[in-house]
């Protein structure tokens, strides 16, 4: 198994469904997230093994997993009834649901205990980030991993980069020959149902981004939600997808494609590449 690519990226859909909210100097900054897509077709990754985070979509409070693998033939991204909040076409991409599956058993034997969907409903988790690093392509093969970010107990950031870690292992023992592009998708900043709702906190953003590119970003296992909270919202919660991406990169140095904080989209929006050369972080 060679990791080729790795990206961290926000998803909020309002950068695909209402793009001109914000003033040019800043959608300018974002310009950066379309760097991503020369990446991928430079990478040429054939599986995208990609952490996200449901949004009441498939999960309530009724029954919340900390994980779940998405096993089916067939992602649909976004969901034909989401498609309107983000702005996108519904489109269809592959699963791959051997290696999906034998993931999923190499995760419960690590210690794991995920639970599993055939029919996960996506909307801006995947549809905002494969809308700029895919462009119109839909023939790589996607595996998600959705990590509960949204119903407290949630499970800790430690917890998080160890499946990316345990992801990683299963990989190079089930998949050798497979060029795998990680994707971690969420946050940063940004509060969600609460009074700060449309708060930015961009020293908040800025200082996580520099985390990651001095190739700290194994700093997010200690992490502590009351902290977070405090300083980003809720919705930094999300950066848990960014810490199994992590976990299963390794320690490596990472590059910033773009930053700017959005309240109008009610997050700050950030993307970042992982240093990755020859299947093995740039240390």
């Amino acid at each position: 198994m060679s990791i080729v690519l790795g990206i961290l990226m926000s998803h909020a859909p309002g950068i695909t469904a209402k793009p001109r909210l914000v003033d040019e100097k800043r959608w300018q900054a974002l310009k950066g997230f379309e760097r991503g897509r020369e990446l991928v077709e430079s990478a040429a990754p054939d599986v995208i093994v990609a952490f996200g985070n449901d949004h009441f979509q498939n999960f309530f409070l009724d029954g919340m997993p900390a994980f779940c693998f998405g096993i089916g033939e067939e992602h649909i991204v976004p969901a034909p009834d989401l498609a309107h909040i983000v702005g996108l076409p519904v489109r269809r991409f592959r699963g791959e649901p051997a290696l999906a599956k034998q993931l999923l058993q190499h995760a419960m034997d690590s210690g794991f205990d995920p639970a599993f969907s055939e029919e996960l409903r996506f909307v801006d988790e995947l549809g905002v980030p494969f809308s700029f690093l895919l462009g119109e392509k839909t023939d790589i093969p996607v595996i998600p991993i959705l990590i509960n970010c949204v119903a407290p107990p949630l499970p800790s950031w430690k917890r998080c980069m160890e499946l990316g870690a345990a992801i990683a292992r299963g990989l190079a023992s089930l998949a050798p020959d497979r060029r795998v592009m990680i994707l971690g998708s969420g946050g940063l900043a940004h509060w969600i149902g609460t009074p700060e709702t449309g708060k930015i906190n961009s020293d908040f953003d800025r200082r996580v981004l520099a985390l990651i590119e001095a190739g700290e970003g194994n700093q997010l296992a200690s992490w502590d939600d009351e902290k977070v909270f405090c300083e980003a919202g809720n919705g930094a919660f999300e950066l848990r997808n960014w810490a199994a991406a992590l976990g299963a990169v390794g320690p490596c140095k990472a590059q910033t494609l773009g930053y700017a904080p959005a309240p109008e989209w009610l997050t700050g929006m950030g993307a970042m590449s992982l240093q990755i050369e020859n299947g093995l972080p740039a240390r």
